[in-house]
Order: structure tokens, then sequence, then C-alpha cells
């Protein structure tokens, strides 16, 4: 067979099951097919909603031993406690929860690699179809430790799906973050820098009309408040909307009180 009739026959192919893929990616209450991958949710809904409800987007941290289930728990809390939200708890791509499902997408190492451009459009993309789905008057979304720093570069690279973003324990300086890994972990794929754009290297392109609230432990041994001060600086530099609290509490802070205050004062604007 020639080369020219077995590529044509390989496209067909991926082709067909790209089309059974999205086909099969239905449940818009749990999973949406953006950027040719199905990515997985929870959604929770206040008792009361409007034509017109607030979305909150819930995207959990690095979880390199265990399956991530706390961003539905957050986003089922943060729907009961108020009127009129929906709030999606996100299944990041490559990620499997702790009820078996996987989001389609990379996943990689979960040491930096996986906050890539491909990752980012394809949660920016499934954000943008919830936000059409729901017809909402607003987008609210929080981000955990790599959520956190996947939320950052998002807002730079599509700077007007978002209404406001909470940042929780933010690893935002994504080089420096690893090279400081490597060097209590001494893992080889942390040795090199990565060709990913940092949020502060996006942080000009942010729109003006996007409210971020940094949040970060003051004993948080991971990230430390740092790489949020250098967020911070860099936002107000550009004169963006920004504000960073330094809270009692290490770097296990996603389901924190002030963060989730935050979260919900920022739905009722």
């Amino acid at each position: 067979m020639k080369p020219i009739f077995t590529s044509l026959i390989v496209t067909s192919l991926i082709t067909s099951l790209s089309t059974l893929a999205k086909q099969t990616c239905t449940d818009i209450e749990n999973e949406v097919w953006s950027n040719n991958q199905c990515t997985k949710f929870e959604t929770y809904k206040s008792t009361q909603l409007t034509s017109s409800p607030a979305l909150a987007i819930v995207l959990h941290g690095d979880a390199h031993n265990y399956q991530p289930a706390e961003q539905y728990r957050i986003a089922q809390k943060l729907a009961s406690q108020q009127k009129n939200v929906i709030a999606v708890g996100m299944l990041r791509p490559g990620y499997t929860d702790d009820w078996g499902r996987t989001s389609d997408g990379r996943l990689g190492d979960t040491v930096g690699d996986n906050y890539d451009d491909e990752t980012i459009k394809q949660i920016a993309l499934a954000i943008q179809a919830l936000k059409q789905q729901h017809n909402a008057s607003k987008v609210v979304v929080l981000g955990h430790y790599g959520g956190a720093t996947i939320l950052g570069r998002l807002l730079g690279i599509y700077p007007n799906l978002v209404d406001s973003a909470v940042l929780a324990s933010c690893n935002c300086n994504i080089n420096d973050w690893r090279a400081t890994l490597y060097e209590r972990l001494k893992l080889d794929v942390l040795k090199d820098d990565l060709d990913t754009k940092t949020p502060m290297e996006l942080a000009k392109q942010v729109s003006d009309k996007t409210t971020i609230s940094l949040i970060v432990g003051k004993d948080d041994e991971r990230t430390g408040p740092r790489y949020s001060r250098e967020y911070y600086d860099s936002l107000k530099k550009n004169g963006k909307q920004v504000s960073l609290q330094l809270i009692d509490g290490n770097h296990y802070i996603f389901n924190n009180e002030i963060v989730l205050d935050t979260v919900s004062n920022a739905l009722k604007l």
C-alpha cells in the first residue's frame, strides 16, 4: 500500500474516533467536549436560580499520589450556601477522580509540565462552553496550587473569560518553583526549565476588568508566600485589580473559610 493511502486511512480513522468520542461526551452536568477532549466535572446548583446565574469553577491542585475530589465538595458547598449559583468542580486534564472517571488530556509528570498551553486551552474552552450552557451572568474561578498557576496563565491567555479569580497557594513562578523542588527531591524530571510563560510574564495581558485575589498560608511549605507576592507585584505594576492575603495556615488552604468567603463574595458582586 502506498504511503499516501496509508496516511489517508490513518487520518480517516483518527477523525472517526474523535467523532465517536465527541458523541459520547454529552452529559453537560458531568462532562463537556473542549479542544477535542472530554473534560469531566461535577455540577451543583443553588435551590434558587434565575435565568442568568453566577457560575463558579473550582480547579484542584497537583495530585501526585491520590485521586482529587475536593474540588467537588467545595463546589457543592458554594452552591448550597447561597442563591443563584451554579458551581462546577472540574477535573483537570489527565487526572482520574475517586469515581474512576478521567478527563482526557495530558497529565505528564505533574511537576509543572501539565500547565502547558494545550491544557490551558482545554480548560478555557470548557469554561466557555459552561458559561454559554448556563447563560452565566459572571464567571468566578477558584484554583489551588497547580490549579492556581493554570488559572494565572489562563487569565493572561484568555483575558475576557473570567470575571473574578481566586488563586490559593499559587506556585506562580514555575521554573523557580521547579528548581526549588529539584534541590529538595533531586528528581531528573525537575532538572530542566520548561518553555512555559509564567503568570507574571502574562500579567500585562490580564483584563483590567478582572478582579484577582491571591491567598497564601504564612507557613506554606510547598510554595511559600513569595510566589504569590511576585505575581501580585506584576499585576499591580500593570494596573490590574488585585489583592493579596497572607493568612494563618500551611499549604492546605483550599477549603479554608477565608478562601471560600472570598469566592462567595465575588459571586455576589
